[in-house]
């Protein structure tokens, strides 16, 4: 019998079953469109990850103090550390930071935000931040600040100008600069800041009334930017060596630690890529009990059909031929449930897509995993060729005489 008439048989058992068959695919286009969603949000995630980490500052290596199992103190960074990681032929800057979150006054109107003092003579020269208006931080201010786009326009009921001034605790401070416009994603997370010279932020007071708990000469971290072409691992490794030397640690009670963008991206995608094979991993049973569910549709099928393969059989066609005929119907269901799958699957994930860029403020971007496709497509017409194999092959070994006495 020829291929093409057993296709067509094929689609005529599709059809006259409509109900039972629809049943079948309906269990594969859920797998499908689970595992091309789940697999495509997970690399758009891990993408959109990557690159806004890039853009936190992709180039640039954190030193922070961290407690060791062995201190009875909390660490801290000083100017010795400072003076360590300047003197490494690989760095070519160094910015000495102090973080503290802080009540801030403008007005009658009062708030918090996270506020930053930095080294005004290095954080422009690391920054990838660009001023709207005024200036960034210069060498030799005091009590001034440069702060984001949000706070200038929508942390208050009214805009904050430049050389205005904003009392952060107890200090007042002039605003010389508004930051652009975060242009959405992981950064947009951190808008509501503002950037001060280190040295002035010493003696802010804090919600409690308290200062700062850092001496003069401390800091929360180093942040490091590399010369160009630097092998930001082997950087990280000198950096570890050399501070281990001056602090007197070993690895085993090293009381700071070095992360750079790099690391932060492998891990993160780690992460991600985890979770992802995890969750795949279980939309990938519903494929395996999308199978089971063809083979007992092909089984009926079979049974169904045991007169009919009687009288095929009858009129000379051969046992591959039966074979062949369950086995593209199978086929069929899979290969139907499949596409089907498909498309349900990129629709939703054009819709997380669409969710993800409203939540975070990034562009809309189209994305379907080629591998998720690729995979999904090939595993649901397989389960579908596999399911019916062993129907098919008993369908094909029934005898004529046999098969025409089956009521």
């Amino acid at each position: 019998m020829k291929p093409s008439k057993i296709l067509k048989l094929a689609f005529g058992m599709v059809r006259g079953s409509k109900l039972r068959s629809w049943i079948t695919i309906i269990g594969v286009v859920v797998a499908v469109a689970s595992v091309i969603t789940i697999i495509s949000a997970g690399e758009l995630m891990e993408k959109q990850v990557t690159h806004e980490i890039e853009k936190l500052g992709g180039d640039v290596i954190s030193v922070s103090a961290r407690m060791a199992e062995t201190d009875e103190k909390e660490p801290e960074l000083t100017k010795s550390d400072f003076l360590v990681i300047k003197g490494i032929p690989s760095v070519e800057y160094v910015d000495r930071r102090l973080n503290l979150y802080s009540k801030i006054s403008f007005g009658d109107k009062e708030s918090y935000s996270m506020v930053t003092g930095v080294d005004p003579s290095v954080w422009p020269k690391i920054t990838d931040d660009k001023v709207e208006k005024g200036r960034m931080l210069q060498p030799g201010d005091k009590n001034v600040i440069v702060i984001s786009n949000y706070l200038a326009n929508e942390e208050f009921n009214r805009k904050i100008s430049i050389n205005q001034v904003i009392t952060i605790g107890n200090k007042p401070f002039r605003v010389v600069g508004i930051l652009e416009k975060d242009s959405g994603g992981l950064a947009s997370l951190f808008s509501g800041g503002i950037y001060a010279p280190y040295e002035s932020v010493y003696d802010i007071e804090q919600e409690s009334g308290y200062t700062v708990p850092k001496k003069k000469g401390t800091y929360d971290s180093l942040e490091i930017k590399l010369k160009e072409n630097a092998d930001t691992d082997l950087a990280v490794q000198d950096i570890e060596e050399k501070l281990r030397m001056s602090r007197h640690v070993t690895e085993k009670n090293q009381d700071f630690y070095v992360s750079s963008a790099k690391s932060i991206i492998e891990s993160s995608k780690s992460i991600i890529g985890g979770i992802t094979l995890f969750l795949s991993f279980i939309a990938g049973i519903s494929l395996i009990v999308g199978a089971f569910g063809i083979s007992n549709t092909m089984f009926t099928a079979v049974l169904e059909k045991t007169k009919e393969i009687g009288i095929m059989k009858a009129i000379g066609a051969k046992n591959e031929d039966i074979l062949l005929l369950f086995l593209f119907n199978s086929g069929l269901i899979g290969l139907s449930g499949g596409f089907l799958g498909l498309l349900i699957g990129v629709l939703i994930t054009q819709l997380v897509s669409l969710v993800m860029a409203m939540q975070l403020g990034m562009p809309f971007e189209f994305y379907v995993s080629v591998k998720a496709v690729t995979v999904a497509l090939i595993v649901s017409i397989g389960a579908g060729l596999l399911a019916g194999a062993v129907p098919a092959y008993n369908a094909s070994k029934l005898k004529p005489v046999d098969a025409l006495r089956s009521d």
